[in-house]
């Protein structure tokens, strides 16, 4: 029996994950109608897939997307192995700007130098002494800043340490040029603000790059208001080619009156906001993650707790009676349990609470987090992009609490996968390779580091697929193949689940669909 249906698309000449019999899909007003083979499926337009994998829609479960269009607009220091080579760039940069105009750059990792330790304020004021100068490092948590931003924040010996935050000194007491998590807020507070024009091209670039990686869905990790209504225009203008689960930021300003109203869906789907975001701790690359014992290379150092604990069970509450559902940004094992702790404390079980990263657990928190129906999202490249110094922040020792993926779903919970990008590569099929190697590009260690922890090719699939959809309580719309489910498809060129591991990496994007409309294609 044929079935034809107004304003259809029709999909054909694919293999369709895990239905092996069906080679088409029908959709009609941005859902799946029917699935099956195309001689018996018809529709008013057929869109050739040209014989590609198709995959319910990647999702990226912790982002930054107005970062990600900064960084693909800010002067790109990532992957460069020694802070000279970043002096080369940021004097090329300054030819190109006014005298006395902020130069801003990000994506530096002194871990990828020879001498691992932070660099100072003097190679930059060696080189810009009138322009100001603030890069922000690859996790966000830190900032190298040159004297004349110092002189321009009022930041001097006499400057203490704001709450969640320290200035780097040096032996004298003056400010190196480092600042740690909220310290960097002291100089940030300076630099002039993108405008709105400005933050909605650069949405429209990450959201094209994002697209180019198969990616349909993501959830936005920290949205501020401006840019929730800059979302809210690009749909009314028909422009957004993503969805967005948007968390909100901790800002009274933006949440005050979504506290009022109550969550926000969009009735195509484009947009979701309905969870808070709050930080907790600091990044391990800067030594601010939370930790149970100090840093090993770092002795007097145990990291930093960000939140006042008790304000934070209050906040909980109150979001949660909202209908809210709270992500907490939680690194250090100090900062797990402290999480967990104050989601059973004060956390709905109903509203699907969150940790974000979730890195470093003591193996005693392992279990809790689906004793009380908290749900880990985490980022599988982080564990392979930090396995090269980890060792050094910790100490062998403690190795065996990191990256615990496994673990966690043995233990009976779920996993929602992202990158945490600009952090890290946006792109799933690095984070799918990490999951289920824990190797790098290279395909090093041969054994993948704390191999027992990787994950099998349907675990990394469901990371990025259905436990994200569950994660934002759209299991019943996202992360299927299935008549009633949005059209939301990731069509590659190999299959994930039958290719060499490393052949994943060389895998195509053919397409990318969105509400059943092609937004990507190769």
């Amino acid at each position: 029996m044929k079935t034809s249906l107004q304003k259809s698309t029709r999909f054909i000449n694919c293999t369709i994950s895990g239905i092996p019999k069906a080679n088409a899909i029908l959709c009609n007003e941005g859902a799946i109608k029917t699935i099956g083979l195309s001689n018996e499926i018809v529709g008013d337009k057929t869109i050739d897939l040209r014989g590609g994998v198709v995959y319910p829609g990647f999702t990226d479960s912790h982002l930054h997307l107005l970062g990600l269009g900064m960084s693909l607009e800010t002067l790109n220091l990532a992957n460069i192995t020694s802070p000279e080579k970043i002096i080369e760039k940021i004097v090329k940069k300054l030819k190109s700007i006014n005298e006395g105009q902020w130069l801003q750059g990000w994506g530096w990792d002194q871990n990828n130098w020879r001498d691992t330790g932070y660099p100072t304020k003097k190679m930059l004021d060696a080189v810009s002494p009138k322009s100001p100068v603030y890069l922000k490092r690859i996790d966000g948590h830190a900032a190298w800043v040159n004297s004349r931003a110092l002189i321009i924040a009022n930041i001097t010996k006499k400057t203490q340490d704001p709450n969640g935050g320290k200035i780097l000194r040096d032996n004298y007491g003056a400010p190196t040029g480092m600042l740690i998590d909220s310290a960097m807020e002291l100089v940030r507070q300076f630099i002039p603000k993108y405008s709105k024009t400005d933050k909605k091209r650069m949405v429209l670039k990450a959201v094209s790059q994002l697209n180019s990686l198969g990616i349909t869905f993501v959830h936005d990790a920290g949205t501020d208001f401006e840019t929730i209504e800059i979302l809210k225009n690009l749909i009314s203008e028909k422009q957004l080619n993503i969805c967005i689960y948007a968390m909100l930021t901790n800002n009274h300003e933006v949440y005050d009156n979504y506290l009022k109203s109550g969550p926000f869906f969009d009735n195509k789907g484009y947009l979701t906001v309905r969870t808070i975001k709050l930080f907790l701790d600091g990044a391990l690359g800067s030594r601010g993650a939370a930790l149970l014992r100090p840093y090993y290379d770092d002795p007097e150092n145990m990291g930093l707790i960000l939140l006042d604990i008790q304000k934070t069970i209050d906040k909980v509450k109150k979001f949660n009676s909202a209908g809210f559902q709270v992500s907490i940004h939680c690194i250090g094992d100090r900062a797990n349990r402290i999480g967990l702790n104050v989601l059973e404390a004060a956390g709905e079980r109903k509203l699907r609470n969150r940790i974000e990263h979730a890195q470093i657990i003591h193996p005693n928190d392992i279990t809790r987090f689906a004793d009380i129906g908290v749900i880990p999202s985490m980022q599988a490249i982080h564990c392979t992009s930090d396995m090269y110094w980890i060792n050094k922040r910790l100490g062998a020792d403690r190795l065996n609490e990191v990256c615990n993926w496994q673990s966690l779903l043995t233990a009976g919970t779920i996993i929602a996968g992202g990158s945490d990008a600009p952090v890290e590569s946006p792109d799933p099929l690095s984070g799918i390779y990490a999951a289920v190697t824990r190797k790098d590009k290279a395909g090093e260690p041969a054994d993948g580091w704390q191999g027992h922890e990787r994950l099998t090719r349907e675990q990394a699939l469901l990371m990025y697929t259905q436990w994200p959809a569950y994660a934002s309580f759209l299991e019943n719309k996202r992360g299927k193949i299935k008549p009633g489910f949005q059209a939301n498809f990731t069509v590659l060129s190999k299959n994930l689940m039958s290719v060499l591991p490393e052949d994943i990496l060389k895998t195509k994007v053919l397409f990318t669909i969105v509400n059943g409309k092609v937004v990507y294609a190769e």
